[in-house]
């Protein structure tokens, strides 16, 4: 983030401790339709209509680091293959033989000179995914190997952190993630490393977990710590940025601010983690709030100087979603070898907050579908949720929703750009 951001960053965290109503002339938003969550209509719609739309992460860069070096993507519920062809460009391809439909690739993750189907040996080019080899191939009768290669979907890499697309006609991946990449530059993306990795089932529709970390509201009512919290939600800023993503800066609680040494929230300084490599170029801001960022549809990602998590959302089914976290920091050890004693500090209470999380989701999603469940009513501290809801209605197309599971475009003049 450059200083004129950083600066109107804190002059928003002080409006924001002193207002005492939302700001004159924001719009009242009317409740979120149950059944955005609970609909086989709604479900129906996202599956045809987003998800084939969008840019989603599918791994690192540093994973397929060699030519011919693959991992399958499978989080979509389709066949993918990354890989990296001797070129040294990585693309994806759907796993699909294009004889009977077998896999290419089988192993999660491997190297491999080409892509040959197991079942019949029909093998394609690992960088163009051309069709090079048929056995018998006298026995089919005008076969044209041209027609036959496997099929691409859009791959795409910002700071060796890999999307994938699978609409040709989706705008570039920097242009879909805008201003979030510009000022996540101080995060060295490129020289990070994956430190670990979880995942949990829960039992919610993808939604809920999403709206679960675009607000702060709900912090210092389920995440405690001796009866202190490490956050103020009053002074937390929200940035509605484009295509649905969105910032939330949060400045420390009291407490929090006098164990870091800090006079007050905005006595942001230059605080190294022990026991961790430190990104230099991180702001003080970032070192002295809880800074966050979501990209439209399903990352979440909770910043720091050390290391951070990008945190994804996928949908299995309408009332199911795995959460995957993955960690990523500048490291000095192998974490093959084990964790530091840091780390394995840091990823210990962080799986505590996420479990203090998924505790509320199930039941959550049970009251959703509860005769009891009117509406969602949304405050102006979750307008970044209100955000995502417009971005889900665009990418579908609002005309194809039914009137009673809209929500309304209020929001455009807030975004920034």
């Amino acid at each position: 983030m450059d200083n004129d951001l950083i600066e109107r960053l804190r002059g928003e965290m002080h409006y924001e401790f002193a207002r005492t109503a939302p700001p004159e002339g924001f719009p009242a938003f009317h409740d979120i339709p149950v059944g955005r969550h609970t609909s086989d209509v709604f479900w129906e719609l996202e599956q045809e209509h987003v998800w084939p739309k969008v840019w989603v992460l599918a791994g690192r860069a540093e994973d397929i680091a060699e030519p011919g070096d693959y991992f399958l993507f499978d989080e979509l519920r389709l066949p993918i293959i990354v890989v990296r062809g001797k070129d040294s460009t990585i693309r994806a391809f759907y796993n699909t033989c294009q004889h009977r439909g077998a896999p290419v690739v089988r192993d999660p993750v491997g190297t491999a000179r080409t892509l040959r189907c197991q079942y019949h040996s029909w093998t394609y080019d690992i960088t163009s995914g051309a069709l090079i080899n048929v056995p018998d191939e006298r026995d089919f009768v005008g076969l044209d190997k041209a027609e036959r290669c496997l099929p691409t979907l859009r791959c795409e890499v910002w700071d060796n952190w890999i999307f994938v697309n699978q609409d040709p006609a989706a705008p570039p991946l920097l242009d879909w993630l805008g201003p979030v990449a510009t000022q996540l530059t101080e995060l060295q993306g490129a020289s990070l490393r994956t430190v670990a990795r979880r995942t949990e089932i829960v039992s919610c529709n993808w939604k809920v977990t999403a709206e679960a970390f675009l607000e702060v509201y709900h912090f210092r009512h389920i995440h405690v710590r001796n009866g202190e919290t490490q956050l103020d939600n009053r002074g937390a800023t929200m940035g509605l940025l484009p295509n649905g993503a969105s910032r939330m800066i949060t400045p420390f609680s009291k407490s929090a601010c006098a164990a870091a040494g800090m006079s007050d929230w905005d006595d942001w300084q230059h605080i190294v983690a022990p026991g961790f490599v430190d990104i230099e170029t991180v702001s003080d801001m970032v070192r002295c709030t809880s800074s966050a960022y979501s990209m439209f549809p399903n990352l979440i990602t909770p910043i720091a100087a050390y290391g951070f998590p990008f945190i994804t959302f996928w949908p299995i089914d309408k009332r199911t979603t795995r959460i995957s976290w993955t960690h990523y920091a500048p490291i000095d050890f192998d974490p093959a070898d084990g964790l530091t004693p840091a780390w394995q500090k840091r990823m210990d209470t962080f799986d505590q907050i996420m479990a203090e999380d998924f505790a509320n989701l199930a039941p959550m999603q049970r009251s959703l579908e509860s005769p009891a469940m009117r509406g969602v009513p949304i405050n102006y501290q979750e307008r970044r949720i209100w955000h995502f809801h417009e971005q889900l209605d665009r990418m579908i197309g609002i005309d194809r929703i039914p009137p009673e599971l809209r929500v309304a475009q209020l929001l455009d003049r807030y975004v920034e750009r």
